[in-house]
C-alpha cells in the first residue's frame, strides 16, 4: 500500500509539474488579452493547458462522442481527455486515503475501482446525453424532413428552403439545421456545414439527407423523392418504436397489478372476513 501511495504522489507531483510549466506559458501569451483576468479567461486557459498536456492520450472516437452529444461546454476532445485523467487522478488519492484508513481486505478493490470510474464517468454522460439527443432527433425528423419538402415544392430555393425550415421548426432538429445555416452565413461551405450537421445529429435519416442535398447541389437532382421517402420512412420508424414502448410497458402493468392491487384487495378481503368471525 506504501509503494501504491508513492507512486501516486510521484506521477501526481510530475503533472503537476509539467501543468505549472504550462499554466506560466499560457499566461505569457494570453496576458495582453482583453479580459484576461476574469475568471472565465483563466478557466478557459486552464481547459486549453489541460487539452494541450494530453493531446496525445485522447481517442480519436472521444471526438465523435462529443459532436454527437452536442458538444456541451465546447470541450474539445483534449480537454474531455484531460477531464478524465483529473478524475481519475483524484479517484486514486481518495481511494489510497480510504485505504490508509481501514485494514478491510477490499481496498486494493476500492484503489482499482475508484480511479476507473473517474476515467470513465464523463464516457458515461456523454453517452446518456448523446442518447437523449437521439430520442428528440427521431421524433423531430418527420416533421422538419416534411417542411423542408413543402417549401421544395413551392419552389423555393434549396438554401431557403433549409433556413425556412429551420426557422419555423421546433426542437433540436431545427436548432442543429439553424445552426448550419448560420455557419453557411459566415462563410463556411454548405458540405461542410452539413458535415458537421451530420456529426451532431448521427442518424441514419440525417445522413441520407445530408447526402441527397449534396447530390441536389452537385448535379441537380430533384430532392422530393428523397425527402418524401425520408418523411414517411422516419414516420413509420417512429410509429414503431412508440408502439414497442407501449409493448414494454404492459408488463411493467401487470406488475404492479400483481403486486400492489392483488395484495390490497385480499388485505381488504381478508379484513372483512376477520370482523365477521370476531363478531360471530
Amino acid at each position: 500500500m506504501i509503494s501504491l501511495a508513492a507512486l501516486a504522489a510521484a506521477g501526481a507531483g510530475s503533472c503537476a509539474v509539467l501543468a505549472v510549466g504550462e499554466w506560466r506559458q499560457l499566461h505569457v501569451e494570453h496576458r495582453l488579452e482583453v479580459g484576461s483576468g476574469s475568471a472565465d479567461g483563466r478557466w478557459r486557459r486552464s481547459r486549453s493547458a489541460v487539452g494541450r498536456l494530453t493531446a496525445s492520450t485522447a481517442p480519436g472516437d472521444l471526438a465523435g462522442l462529443i459532436e454527437a452529444a452536442g458538444a456541451p461546454g465546447a470541450y474539445s476532445a483534449n480537454e474531455v481527455m484531460g477531464v478524465k485523467l483529473m478524475l481519475a487522478a483524484v479517484g486514486m488519492v481518495l481511494a489510497l486515503l480510504a485505504a490508509a484508513a481501514t485494514t478491510s481486505g477490499r481496498a486494493s478493490l476500492l484503489v482499482i475501482g475508484a480511479p476507473a470510474v473517474g476515467f470513465l464517468l464523463p464516457d458515461l454522460l456523454l453517452r446518456r446525453r448523446a442518447a437523449t439527443r437521439r430520442r428528440l432527433l427521431e421524433s423531430e425528423l418527420p416533421d422538419l424532413a416534411d417542411r423542408i419538402l413543402l417549401a421544395t415544392r413551392a419552389g423555393l430555393p434549396l438554401g431557403r428552403s433549409l433556413s425556412g425550415a429551420a426557422e419555423h421548426g421546433r426542437g433540436l432538429l431545427a436548432q442543429e439545421l439553424g445552426r448550419a445555416g448560420a455557419r453557411v452565413k459566415l462563410g463556411v461551405s454548405r458540405a461542410e456545414a452539413l458535415g458537421q450537421l451530420e456529426r451532431r445529429c448521427p442518424l441514419p435519416e440525417v445522413a441520407a439527407l445530408v447526402a441527397a442535398i449534396a447530390r441536389a447541389d452537385r448535379y441537380g437532382v430533384a430532392l422530393e423523392p428523397t425527402l418524401a421517402a425520408l418523411a414517411s420512412g422516419a414516420r413509420a420508424d417512429n410509429q414503431r418504436r412508440i408502439s414497442e414502448r407501449a409493448q414494454g410497458a404492459a408488463p411493467k402493468i401487470q406488475l404492479i397489478v400483481a403486486l400492489l392491487l392483488v395484495p390490497a384487495a385480499l388485505c381488504c378481503v381478508a379484513a372483512g372476513m376477520i370482523a365477521g368471525l370476531g363478531g360471530s
